[in-house]
């Protein structure tokens, strides 16, 4: 089996037979490769895009919606290998030659091996066919929640890259593409989670989520009103007695951080969870679920990074960013922690990095500050982080946008910022907090 990527240098034994296929007339016949095609292997453009013109070119533009649907509905069931009487009933009999349900007789042949002995059953000559229609049936917004009905959905890292080419591809303009600068994440299905356990998962209503992190301007407000008012208005009615909304000051690598007046668009760190709830409750809004934050992160394509699929250091506060070279292992990291060549590593202001900027227009989601959220896990009295640190390495932190799961302590004060707050969005003209 060819697959996605096969050689040392990124290439693809699958894209060089696929742009010899797209070479030829519709239906593969032969007929020499097009220079368009060449130029697609060598300049190692998008997979997808050689499958999806493939596609188009056997099955024609009319069959291609129902091939959609039939196919990429399929594939999220976890069905991979059809029947002729499958294949009768889900795309008509039109598909067949002189309407005769024979294996030669399928139009979409060029497509297709047999999948059981006796010939009585067809499947993709490579998934990744499939998989494209499975990404391809997820562009849609009903599609998607059809999807998320689906007990278990099949989605794999390459369906997910695949919804996000084909997004970009299509322009990230329309509804259920998930790009705006408003700052809304949208009701809606979202890909969500690792690579290895991708899910559908549904946000009920709209939310409006902070574009920057808090800064420590918008922290020393809260503290002058704590100090003024009190706390209890704000604080969480479990908050443990005995607690403070003073940031940790043993905590802080620069003493003067909430003092100096050059650290104010700086974000508040060195607070815990019980001290971002209230001041989510001062400024009249909430913390984010795990879920809407990464729904903001990631956007309705599950993109790997706010920003899109590539690594880019330029635009993200990291340790692979201080180092000057990437670090893929935990050992490449441990050995800069270990030598010190992140001591001089920290937070940076919330507007640094124009680039670092979700699909709803969300500023720095990945890297620079971890992120509290709503999400605890009360057995553990823990409450679950996203997005990654100045200290850690852009993989970790990235992989944090794609699950939401790593956990702290609600006690804990170190470095964890207090992070954005958000409000349910409810009309288009008005927001209305929900408190929880």
């Amino acid at each position: 089996m060819l697959k996605v990527r096969d050689e040392e240098d990124g290439r693809s034994l699958l894209g060089q037979q696929l742009a010899s296929q797209v070479g030829r007339g519709e239906g593969g016949e032969p007929g020499g490769v097009s220079e368009r095609a060449r130029e697609v292997v060598r300049g190692g453009e998008d997979l997808a895009e050689l499958l999806w013109r493939h596609i188009g070119q056997v099955a024609g533009a009319e069959l291609v919606p129902r091939v959609v649907e039939f196919f990429g509905s399929a594939f999220l069931r976890g069905t991979t290998v059809f029947g002729l009487v499958e294949l009768v009933n889900g795309l008509g009999i039109g598909v067949f030659d002189d309407g005769r349900a024979e294996l030669g007789s399928f139009g979409l042949r060029n497509l297709f091996r047999a999948a059981r002995a006796g010939g009585d059953g067809v499947a993709f000559r490579h998934v990744a066919y499939q998989e494209l229609l499975a990404a391809e049936y997820l562009r849609s917004p009903l599609r998607r929640q059809a999807a998320a009905a689906i007990a278990h959905p099949r989605l794999t890292e390459q369906v997910r890259e695949f919804l996000y080419r084909r997004s970009q591809a299509a322009g990230v303009a329309g509804p259920g593409t998930g790009m705006a600068n408003d700052c809304v994440v949208p009701a809606g299905v979202y890909p969500v989670g690792p690579s290895h356990h991708l899910m559908l998962r549904q946000i009920g209503r709209p939310v409006r989520v902070d574009r920057f992190p808090v800064t420590v301007g918008r922290y020393k407000r809260f503290l002058g009103a704590v100090s003024e008012r009190g706390p209890g208005e704000w604080d969480h009615p479990a908050m443990p007695a005995g607690f403070t909304h003073q940031p940790w000051q043993d905590r802080l690598r620069v003493p003067s951080y909430y003092q100096d007046a050059a650290y104010e668009q700086y974000p508040a760190i060195a607070v815990n969870w019980w001290s971002a709830y209230a001041f989510a409750r001062f400024e009249s809004k909430r913390l984010p679920t795990s879920l809407e934050w990464e729904a903001a992160a990631r956007g309705f394509a599950g993109r790997l990074f706010p920003w899109g699929d590539d690594v880019d250091l330029s635009v993200v506060n990291c340790a692979d960013s201080w180092s000057d070279h990437p670090l893929i292992t935990y050992e490449a990291w441990r050995e800069e922690l270990d030598r010190g060549r992140l001591r001089e590593a920290l937070p940076g202001p919330v507007g640094a990095h124009p680039g670092n900027v979700s699909p709803f227009g969300v500023r720095e989601m990945a890297g620079n500050v971890w992120e509290w959220t709503a999400t605890v896990l009360e057995d553990l009295n823990e409450a679950v982080i996203c997005g990654g640190s100045f200290r850690q390495p852009l993989p970790g932190g990235a992989g944090l946008v794609q699950g939401g799961l790593p956990v702290a302590g609600r006690e804990q004060r170190g470095r964890v910022p207090l992070r954005r707050g958000c409000v349910t969005w409810w009309a288009a003209d008005r927001m209305f907090p929900s408190l929880r």
